[in-house]
């Protein structure tokens, strides 16, 4: 007669869900020459609540650490993080979009996001941005 023992709080604890990671409402794509673009900007996401941040735009620089010929992969801890914390995002576009302008700063605050592509059941904080565009 073998009695069951329940699995060490160890292993219990390994079952829960994980933390969800928080971005900012978009998805990247790496483009041939090396960068890294906006893909698409999800709706209701502090990127699309900014009004700047378009699809094509290159990112440049987030928090001040330029990343630009970084491939996704290595850009992605720097965009995910705690919940309701801030980064500053860089972001470069082609053309004569922004008035002249090639470069803009925006500031936003991460909400919880589906990694795959999903949309979170998790209430979402509001998001605060700014937006500083500089040549």
């Amino acid at each position: 007669q073998q009695q069951r023992q329940p699995p060490p709080p160890q292993q219990q604890q390994r079952s829960q869900p994980p933390t969800k990671m928080c971005g900012v409402g978009v998805v990247l794509v790496q483009v041939s020459g090396g960068a890294v673009c906006v893909k698409s900007v999800n709706k209701g996401g502090p990127a699309h609540k900014s009004g700047v941040v378009m699809r094509g735009d290159v990112l440049y620089a987030i928090d001040g650490v330029k990343v630009l010929g970084w491939d996704v992969e290595r850009v992605k801890p720097l965009i995910l993080g705690p919940v309701g914390t801030q980064l500053t995002v860089t972001f470069q576009r082609v053309g004569n979009q922004v008035h002249g302008k090639r470069g803009y700063d925006v500031t936003m605050t991460r909400f919880p996001v589906e990694l795959d592509g999903g949309s979170s059941a998790v209430r979402q904080p509001q998001a605060f941005e700014t937006a500083r565009t500089y040549g």
